[in-house]
C-alpha cells in the first residue's frame, strides 16, 4: 500500500467527519442523527434481552454468515467493476499507482466499516457471548473477506460479457434459493416446501432425481449438519482451539485478499465504466429523472384510457401506471424478494401447525398471537419494497415545475402520486399472505388486520419518503445544493418507524388499561385505537406533504 494513498484517504475521511460535524447545524439532519443514536442507545439499553441471546445462537449465526458471504458474492457480481468517486478516478488512473495499491486503497473504506461492525457487535452481544472478544474479532476478520470477496466478484464480473453476465446471476439466485431451503430444513428443521410438493407421488415425476427433503433428511448429511451445529457446550478452555477458530478467520481473510491481488484482470477500464454509469444514475436519481436503459428499443406509445377514473388528475395516476408497467426488471426483482422475505414466514407457520398437529399443546390465545406476529412481520415488507416502487415524485422531479399548473388541488395531486407505489407494495404484500395461506389459515381477526394495518404503513411509509425528496428538491431547485449524504437517508429510515410511534404507544396504553376477567389485555380494542391514530398521522403526512407542494420554489437556475 502507498503512503501517498494511505494519506489521501486519511485526509477524505477527515473531511468527511468535519462535513457531519457541519451538517449537524441544520436541524433535519440533527434530528436524524439523533434518532440513529436513540436507536442505538435503546438497543443497548436493553442488551441483556433475552431476544439478544436468541440471535446469538450458533444456527442464527451461521444464517447470517451464509446470508453475508452469498450477498457479499452477489453484489459483486451484479457491480461488475469497482466503483470509485469520479474525482478519485481522475487522480489514481492517471498516477503511477499500480493496479494492486489501487485495489487496496478501495477497501480501506470496509476495513472501517468492518471494525465498527465488530465493536457494535462486542457491544451489544457481549453478555450472551462465552468468549466476546474472540468471537467479535473472528465476525471481523469474516466481514473483511467477504469484502475481499465482493471485490474479486466484481472485477471478475466486468471480464465476462452481458449475456453471460445475466445468465449466471440468474443461476446464482437459483443457487441461494436452493441453499436457504436446505438451510432451514437441516437448521431449524423446517420444511421449505408444501407436504404435498415432498410426497411419494410428486417424487415420480422426477424420477430418479433426488427431492431437497431426501437430501436434507440423508442420514451421513445429517449427522455432519448436526456435528457442525450441535448445541452441545463447546469446550473452549483448551488454548489451541481458540487459537484454531481465530486462526482461520485470520487465514480466510489473508488468502481471499491474496487471491483478490492475483487476479490478472485490468480494473482500470471496467471501473471507470462503472463509475460513469454509478455517477450518472446517482445525479439523474437526484434530478427525479430514471435511470436510462441502455440497449433497449424505443417503448411504443400506451394507449388512453377509457376508465373516467383515469381522468384529470387520475391522469398522473395512470402515468405511473405506464412506468410501473414498462419497469418490468423492478417488478421482478420485488416478486423474488417477496417470496424469499416469505419463506421463512411460511416455514415458522408450517413448524407451529406440525407440532400442534403431532400432539403439542398450545392454547388458542397463543395461535393467535403467534399469527398475528406473523402479520406484523409481514408489515415489515413494506419498508424494504418502497423504494423498490418509486413511481411517484421521486421519478416526476423534472415536472414539478409543470405540475404547479395543473388546474387540480395539491392534495388531490399528492394523493394521485402515491397512490401507485402504495398500491404496489400492498400488491406484494397480498401476494405474501396468499402464499401463507398454503401452510396456514389466519383467523377473521388477523384478516381484518391485514385489511386495515397494511394500507397505514404503505401510505405513511410513501408519504414519508416523498416529504423527503420535495425537500430536497425545494433546496435544489432555490439554488442550494442537494444532500445525498448517508446521514440524510438515515434520517428517513429513522422517520419511517418514528412515525408509528404513537400508534404502538397508543395501543400498548389501551391494552394495559383493558383487560379481561383472565388479566390478558384485550387486543381487538388496542389495535383499533392504534389504528386509528396512525391513520390521523398519515392523513397529516399527507395534508403536510400537499402544503409544501404548493409552496414549492418555482424558480430555476438555468445555465
Amino acid at each position: 500500500m502507498s503512503l501517498a494513498l494511505t494519506y489521501l484517504w486519511f485526509a477524505l475521511l477527515k473531511r468527511k467527519v468535519l462535513h457531519l460535524g457541519r451538517g449537524l447545524r441544520r436541524p433535519t439532519t440533527l434530528i436524524g442523527f439523533a434518532a440513529l443514536l436513540s436507536f442505538v442507545g435503546f438497543l443497548f439499553y436493553y442488551r441483556h434481552h433475552e431476544v439478544f441471546a436468541q440471535l446469538v445462537r450458533r444456527e442464527t449465526l451461521i444464517g447470517g454468515m451464509l446470508v453475508m458471504l452469498c450477498g457479499s458474492v452477489f453484489k459483486g457480481f451484479l457491480q461488475r467493476g469497482l466503483v470509485f468517486e469520479p474525482p478519485d478516478v481522475e487522480f489514481l488512473f492517471t498516477s503511477p499507482f499500480t493496479q494492486r495499491q489501487i485495489v487496496f486503497y478501495r477497501l480501506l473504506p470496509n476495513y472501517l466499516f468492518a471494525l465498527l461492525q465488530g465493536l457494535l457487535f462486542l457491544g451489544l452481544f457481549a453478555s450472551h457471548l462465552k468468549h466476546p472478544l474472540l468471537t467479535a474479532v473472528c465476525l471481523t476478520l469474516f466481514q473483511i473477506a467477504c469484502f475481499h470477496i465482493a471485490a474479486g466478484a466484481a472485477i471478475f464480473a466486468g471480464t465476462i460479457s452481458e449475456q453471460v453476465h445475466h445468465r449466471v446471476q440468474w443461476m446464482m439466485l437459483g443457487v441461494y434459493f436452493f441453499l436457504t431451503a436446505l438451510y432451514l430444513r437441516t437448521a431449524w428443521d423446517l420444511k421449505f416446501i408444501p407436504s404435498f410438493a415432498s410426497s411419494p407421488f410428486i417424487q415420480l415425476l422426477f424420477y430418479p432425481a433426488l427431492t431437497m427433503s431426501d437430501i436434507g433428511t440423508a442420514p451421513q448429511f445429517r449427522e455432519w449438519v448436526l456435528r457442525v451445529l450441535s448445541t452441545s457446550v463447546f469446550s473452549t478452555r483448551q488454548l489451541w482451539q481458540s487459537a484454531l477458530c481465530l486462526g482461520g478467520f485470520a487465514v480466510s481473510a489473508v488468502v481471499s485478499l491474496w487471491l483478490l491481488l492475483k487476479l490478472k484482470a485490468n480494473i482500470f477500464e471496467t471501473s471507470l465504466a462503472t463509475t460513469t454509469r454509478v455517477a450518472e444514475k446517482r445525479f439523474r436519481i437526484q434530478q427525479g429523472r430514471r435511470v436510462a436503459v441502455v440497449g433497449k428499443a424505443p417503448l411504443c406509445s400506451a394507449r388512453l384510457p377509457k376508465l373516467a377514473l383515469f381522468r384529470g388528475v387520475g391522469a398522473i395516476v395512470w402515468k405511473n401506471l405506464i412506468v410501473a408497467h414498462r419497469s418490468r426488471r423492478q417488478l421482478v426483482l420485488a416478486f423474488v424478494f417477496t417470496l424469499i422475505f416469505t419463506a421463512p414466514l411460511a416455514a415458522l407457520l408450517w413448524l407451529l401447525h406440525d407440532l400442534m398437529a403431532e400432539g403439542g399443546e398450545a392454547s388458542a390465545w397463543d395461535v393467535e398471537g403467534f399469527n398475528m406476529g406473523i402479520a406484523l412481520f409481514l408489515g415489515f415488507l413494506a419498508f424494504l419494497l418502497q423504494r423498490t416502487f418509486p413511481f411517484d415524485f421521486r421519478c416526476d422531479g423534472h415536472h414539478l415545475v409543470g405540475f404547479r399548473t395543473l388546474p387540480v388541488s395539491p392534495l388531490a395531486l399528492v394523493l394521485s402520486e402515491i397512490t401507485v407505489p402504495t398500491v404496489l407494495c400492498l400488491a406484494f404484500q397480498a401476494l405474501g399472505i396468499a402464499a401463507l395461506t398454503f401452510y396456514a389459515r389466519f383467523d377473521w381477526s388477523t384478516m381484518l388486520l391485514m385489511l386495515l394495518a397494511y394500507p397505514a404503513a404503505a401510505l405513511g411509509l410513501n408519504a414519508i419518503w416523498n416529504l423527503h425528496y420535495l425537500l430536497s428538491a425545494t433546496k435544489s431547485f432555490g439554488g442550494q445544493a442537494r444532500s445525498a449524504s448517508a446521514v440524510g437517508t438515515l434520517m428517513v429510515v429513522a422517520l419511517s418507524f418514528l412515525i408509528f410511534f404513537p400508534a404502538g404507544w397508543t395501543a400498548v396504553q389501551i391494552g394495559d388499561c383493558l383487560v379481561d376477567p383472565s388479566g390478558k389485555p384485550r387486543i381487538a380494542p388496542a389495535f383499533a385505537g392504534g389504528l386509528v391514530v396512525q391513520y390521523v398521522v398519515d392523513f397529516l403526512l399527507v395534508l403536510t406533504l400537499a402544503k409544501l407542494f404548493q409552496r414549492f420554489e418555482v424558480s430555476r437556475d438555468f445555465r
